[in-house]
């Protein structure tokens, strides 16, 4: 499954308040995919949550490294090779992808989820682990339904995912 991806100036993305501070992360270094929710409306658009991780938060950029609305729409936050602000001690060993909402993904946010962290494994050349936030952080996120389908195993939602390799198939 090919994964169009919203590029950061389509969405009107601030560039980093520092470009030093970028920090380009080599796939060997890639272990575990994180998963996130956003924790407000899905409404929110990429730019006013980048717009809260700098202005209220203090951060370089916004902190994923993508982001998915129900809808399936993805977006690119700081994108595959750059280091992320999503999960303390795990941004450099983790791709961290948030739900933009609040613990109820819809199927296509989770086929698209999915397709990115097949997509990110297909990358690494490797199978990555499958976190939640809370598996690495104290914290709630990404609640107790993302949380089940991620421990789940991130299956694909059987209407819309039929297509997508299994995890076996797709390191073959």
């Amino acid at each position: 499954m090919a994964i169009s991806i919203v590029k950061r100036r389509a969405w009107n993305a601030r560039p980093p308040r520092d470009p030093d501070d970028v920090i380009q992360v080599p796939w060997s270094k890639r272990v575990e995919f994180v998963v996130h929710y956003t924790e407000g409306p899905t409404t929110q658009t990429p730019r006013e949550i980048q717009d809260f991780h700098m202005d209220e938060r203090g951060w370089n950029d916004i902190g994923y490294n993508f982001l998915v609305r129900d809808d399936g729409t993805v977006y690119e936050g700081r994108g595959w090779e750059v280091q992320g602000a999503h999960a303390t001690n795990h941004n450099v060993s983790g791709i961290g992808c948030a739900y933009i909402g609040l613990n109820h993904a819809s199927d296509e946010a989770k086929l698209k989820i999915r397709a990115l962290y097949d997509e990110a494994c297909a990358k690494a050349g490797r199978t990555l682990a499958k976190r939640a936030h809370t598996q690495v952080g104290n914290t709630d996120c990404p609640g107790t339904r993302l949380l089940a389908w991620v421990e789940a195993g991130m299956p694909v939602p059987a209407a819309t995912g039929a297509d997508l390799p299994s995890d076996d198939d797709r390191l073959a």
